[in-house]
This record gives structure tokens, sequence and C-alpha cells, in this order.
């Protein structure tokens, strides 16, 4: 299957589970685990609202994006962290050494983006009727 049988929402989850892999990576400062968290799951919700047929505007904010799901009757699972949360790492963090102290556990971010993709993931499987497809190789 070449990139261009995939489509919007596929790609987005894709990406988003690339975002994800640094997870693995040992000795990453929680910011950057952070901005890749709040990235998978923007990713992850603009694949849901891809699959829904749903315009989003090309935004960080989560809130925003949650409020777009939610306009059309959809909802995520409660996490650890809440979407605003996240939503620091998208700048704040990056820029701002103020806040370095302050920043969530990895494990918290982890299981964030785990329990999003795993409903997203169930989202997407339930709408098409299909199971996702393997990831590009």
């Amino acid at each position: 299957m070449n990139s261009s049988s995939y489509t919007q929402a596929q790609i987005l989850l894709i990406k988003a589970a690339e975002d994800a892999a640094i997870f693995d990576s040992n000795d990453i400062p929680e910011s950057i685990l952070g901005f890749h968290a709040q990235q998978a799951v923007e990713k992850l919700i603009k694949a849901l609202l891809s699959q829904l047929a749903i315009s989003f505007e090309l935004t960080h904010n989560l809130e925003r994006l949650q409020i777009a799901l939610a306009s059309s009757g959809e909802s995520l699972p409660v996490t650890p962290l809440a979407l605003d949360e996240l939503n620091d790492f998208a700048v704040v963090y990056r820029y701002d050494l103020l806040f370095q102290l302050a920043t969530p556990d990895k494990s918290d971010l982890i299981e964030t983006v785990r329990l999003i993709r795993e409903h997203i993931h169930a989202r997407i499987v339930t709408l098409t009727g299909a199971p996702l497809p393997p990831p590009l190789q």
C-alpha cells in the first residue's frame, strides 16, 4: 500500500505514532516529552475530526479541537492530564525555563496519549467498519 492509499485520518494516526515514539527514549527532558505528547494528541484529535469529515482550524489548541469534536457529539476519555495542561507544551514549555520545574510526570504524559489513542483508534474503526491499515514502511 503506498502513501496515496491512505486517508487523511490514517496519515494523521501515523504521524501521531511518530510523535509518541519518543516515549521509548531515555533521558529526554519532560518538556520535550510533553511537546511530543501534545503533538500526538493534536494529531489524534485531528484524525478523528478528519474521519468525521469535520473541518478543523490549523491550531495547536487542544481545547478548541475538543470543542469541534464535542459539537459533533464526540467526547474524549478522562485522562491523567487535562488538555489545557498539554496545551502549554505546544509553546510555553518550549521557550520558558521557569516552567521546567512544573512539568508533568512522564508516566502521566504516556498514559494520557495512550488513552486518547486507544479511544480514537476504536472510534475510527467503528466509523469505517474496517481495521486500521499498517503504518507506512
